[in-house]
């Protein structure tokens, strides 16, 4: 067949599967319509079929049976509209391009090939009939994989023996075929290189099309406990992650939910840095918070010190001691020694710390610590809930009806619908009672009523300081977790760290213990380790090691980010070929590295620079710290349109110049980078060849390095 015919027969097939995509929309859209008329109907008929009359027992158990066939029925009207929701989107996604790959595939029992077409996502239409595969399917594997003739893949019966005669890549838009090659191999891959000479953008973008065979291993893992993943800047790490979360919701589909996946960034901004990438994937995203985040759910109104005084702490904690220290304190913890704090709401006692000691004390000894003393939470719930009932026929609490708003007395009554107006007013009360109780009802969940900083102090010799450093609060909350055994963390079924080289020693026991039940995937690059108490990448797999985990270590040495000339430098920081890492040679232009002899000449420089920004492209001025930043804005002046980030939680990408520090750029990427002055006198020590290599990688086309007097020795050897 000759190229052209080949040309026509794939652009029939394209015309073909979007003529089916768009007749399955209106079928889809029609039907959403219908379902959410039949949900509006069903809603409007509910009170009138279902109605609990209290004359008898029996009329109430009927009710009740009536009441609970009409949930089933709105369950399964809500399941339908979500699942309609979600081919919506499906099929929106994929009529933007449904597929970007095709495999010829020959099993051993046929003649001719079948032929598979590869997309975001999967698509059949009403009679089953199978037009695109999903990329995380099982012959999709074979895409991945890069290799021609005979192979297999792991299909759920087992592994199936095929000879691949052909994959072929496709670029497309909508209905239209742009090109298409047949490679068998990736790195060289006209697409890839086309992704990588592309501009930066706002918010991270999937790689479903470009997925490299060492990044595919890593994404379809299912037999490591532990996947610990070191990889260089611009190795696709964190792409390759996300990956890897929507590969593990759409293969344990029926077992797994999103927020039963932890993802742990290394701050909010780069959390809505890369928030679109799994919808774009047709998945929710996963439960998402930074490490600090996560002591602050954990240790009871937390006070931690925020990530600034984290960079400037340069001592070497010995947090992991004092986690062992507590270890043993809590295996000799009785419920004697248990310190309980009074219970007050403004000077009232609610429930007294002797009530608490005589209840728990009360229960037989060989009962564990940590269900006494839930037990005695259930109680403290049935005692707060009868002091209130109580509170509630207190006069001065009708009078709290006559300060309360016209609103809120609207708002409050308008639930209310039964019983005379005397006892819908008992009800108003009761309510506006349980209201004002909220905070004792909040301390009592919480276990506030421990006197875990005492048991502290006690187990390591220290007070808590205010605010407490990352791996103060990290004790802390082992400390509650041991002593009081939450077990809402079981709910986790994976557990995902960027950047784990910046974590403690502390930090990691913490989640490995902590977490014990889940798969952990740990991602990271020691190169770029910026905090004085990080952890190396020996010690991190030692840390994990258990006597029923399999442990699986992998290296990433192959930077797809920066071009070519850029990636070449980067390999220089590292010590050159001894790195092992693997440069692509895309083209571009060489490092710029440019002296000047004054602060004045520096700065005019950069302002200079700034005005020289190509159409399209992204440019960041990367400081050794959050203060730097500051003070560097402050000196370029506000006319030159750059946004200044020096604070985590106040985020903009969406300018096209920026000045921020090295440790909020970690992740992202820019289509020129301008490193701040590269001097010998500030880039000295190996943290901050770190910070030079760590803001160097953040470079896709440009990387541009001043320096006032004489240059780093890091850039001249």
């Amino acid at each position: 067949m000759s190229e052209k015919q080949e040309w026509q027969m794939e652009q029939d097939h394209l015309s073909m599967v979007y003529d089916k995509l768009l007749e399955m929309e209106r079928r889809v859209y029609n039907d959403s319509e219908e379902a959410d008329e039949d949900s509006r109907l069903f809603l409007r008929n509910l009170s009138e079929d279902v109605r609990m009359n209290g004359a008898s027992a029996a009329d109430s158990f009927e009710s009740l049976i009536q009441v609970e066939q009409k949930n089933q029925e709105l369950a399964q009207l809500n399941y339908k509209r979500e699942w309609l929701e979600k081919q919506k989107n499906v099929i929106k996604q994929l009529l933007d391009g449904p597929y970007f790959a095709k495999l010829d595939v020959k099993y051993p029992e046929e003649t001719e090939a079948d032929q598979f077409y590869i997309g975001v996502a999967g698509f059949s239409d009403e009679n089953h009939e199978q037009y695109v595969y999903d990329w995380r399917s099982p012959i999709a594997n074979l895409y991945y994989e890069n290799s021609l003739g005979e192979t297999s893949y792991d299909a759920p019966m087992g592994k199936v023996a095929v000879d691949l005669q052909k994959r072929r890549q496709l670029k497309l838009t909508k209905n239209k075929l742009l090109d298409f090659f047949d490679t068998s191999t990736a790195i060289e891959d006209p697409m890839l290189l086309e992704v990588l000479n592309e501009e930066s953008s706002v918010k991270l973008q999937d790689i479903t099309s470009t997925i490299q065979k060492e990044q595919n291993a890593i994404i379809r893992d299912t037999k490591s406990d532990v996947l610990i993943v070191e990889g260089i800047a611009g190795s696709g790490k964190t792409s390759t992650v996300l990956q890897r979360i929507a590969f593990l919701l759409y293969r344990y589909k029926d077992d797994l939910q999103p927020e039963q996946v932890l993802l742990l960034s290394p701050n909010p901004m780069f959390s809505r840095y890369i928030e679109e990438v799994l919808p774009s994937l047709g998945e929710k995203n996963p439960r998402q918070m930074t490490y600090r985040d996560l002591m602050r759910t954990r240790g009871r109104d937390t006070k931690i010190e925020e990530l600034d005084a984290q960079l400037e702490n340069v001592s070497v904690l010995n947090s992991l001691d004092n986690m062992f220290a507590i270890e043993e304190y809590v295996s000799e913890l009785d419920v004697h020694l248990i310190d309980f704090k009074d219970i007050k709401l403004e000077a009232e006692m609610i429930i007294s710390a002797k009530w608490m000691r005589q209840t728990v004390e009360s229960l037989p000894q060989d009962i564990e610590l940590y269900r006494k003393l839930a037990f005695l939470q259930e109680k403290m719930q049935e005692a707060l809930a009868k002091f209130i009932k109580t509170e509630a026929k207190k006069p001065k609490w009708r009078n709290e009806l006559e300060n309360l708003s016209n609103e809120e007395y609207n708002h409050l009554f308008a639930k209310i619908k039964k019983g005379t107006e005397d006892e819908q007013i008992e009800k108003v009360v009761l309510k506006v009672v349980q209201h004002h109780y909220n905070p004792v009802r909040q301390y009592i969940a919480n276990y506030s009523w421990l006197d875990m900083e005492s048991h502290y102090l006690l187990a390591t010799g220290l007070p808590l300081q205010t605010p407490m450093t990352l791996d103060q609060a990290t004790e802390f909350a082992y400390l509650n977790h041991l002593v009081i055994r939450n077990h809402a963390q079981q709910k986790t079924k994976f557990v995902i760290l960027d950047e784990v080289q910046d974590y403690t020693e502390a930090q990691l026991y913490f989640l490995a213990k902590v977490y014990g039940d889940a798969n952990f995937t740990l991602v990271g690059d020691g190169y770029q380790a910026i905090f004085a108490q990080g952890t190396t990448f020996t010690r991190v797999e030692e840390l994990f090691q258990g006597p029923n985990r399999q442990v699986t270590s992998v290296k990433l040495l192959k930077s797809y980010r920066s071009s070519g000339p850029i990636s070449h430098f980067m390999k220089h920081l590292l010590g050159g070929d001894q790195s092992g890492v693997e440069v692509i040679d895309r083209p571009g232009k060489d490092p710029e590295l440019t002296a000047l002899a004054t602060q004045e000449e520096y700065v005019s420089y950069l302002q200079e620079r700034l005005t020289q920004l190509q159409e399209g492209y992204r440019q960041v001025i990367l400081t050794k710290d959050s203060q730097e930043a500051r003070e560097l804005y402050k000196v370029l002046g506000e006319p030159q349109q750059v946004s200044l980030i020096a604070d985590s939680s106040k985020l903009d990408l969406s300018h096209q110049q920026f000045v921020m520090p090295v440790h909020l750029a970690k992740g992202l990427e820019f289509d020129s980078v301008i490193v701040h002055n590269v001097s010998q006198k500030r880039f000295k020590t190996q943290h901050d060849l770190n910070l030079l290599y760590t803001a160097s990688s953040r470079a896709m086309h440009e990387l541009y390095l001043p320096y006032i007097e004489n240059v780093s020795e890091f850039i001249e050897k």
